[in-house]
């Protein structure tokens, strides 16, 4: 049975682009619009120093960027960024086939992306019944690690881009 893909991306992008909130929410958009999805309601999106002052808290060491999510009528896409760090973070899941590739050439474009290892984690979605019966396989991770006593098979699942 097929459960849907859930990717992860992480990277290196433009600083100025990055801290856009405007520029976050419209790449949600332009994403979901790209993939053939639907919102279930408009991306949320938050510069994360303006929301820590605004609730009167003291930041967590490191705390700062922009944070984008949105639901989907079949998941979710969600992006944190660190311009001070010129990296960001981000996840897709949807329970509908899409193209990853999809995803990368919209973070190149929005973001001027590049450094990129996006890791597809849709093999992890198989209840045990349909894996190899442990429940989990840590493949994707692209770590050495094994697999009920295999030895990872992680360039399978995982790609790496490097840009200029």
């Amino acid at each position: 049975m097929h459960h849907g893909r859930h990717i992860k991306v992480i990277g290196k992008g433009c600083p100025t682009r990055m801290r856009s909130v405007d520029g976050v929410r419209h790449f949600l958009e332009d994403l979901v619009q790209q993939l053939g999805m639907r919102c279930l309601g408009q991306p949320h999106t938050y510069e994360v120093a303006e929301e820590i002052a605004r609730i009167g808290v003291e930041p967590f060491e490191d705390e700062g960027g922009t944070t984008g999510f949105v639901v989907l009528s079949t998941s979710h896409c969600a992006i944190h960024t660190w311009p001070l760090r010129e990296t960001f973070v981000m996840d897709v899941y949807s329970c509908r086939d899409f193209e990853p590739a999809v995803v990368e050439r919209l973070l190149v474009q929005h973001f001027e992306a590049h450094a990129l290892k996006l890791t597809d984690l849709s093999h992890a979605l198989l209840p045990a019944a349909e894996s190899d019966g442990d429940g989990g396989d840590d493949r994707a991770l692209g770590s050495a690690s094994t697999n009920a006593g295999k030895p990872a098979e992680s360039s399978r699942f995982v790609q790496e881009r490097a840009r200029p």
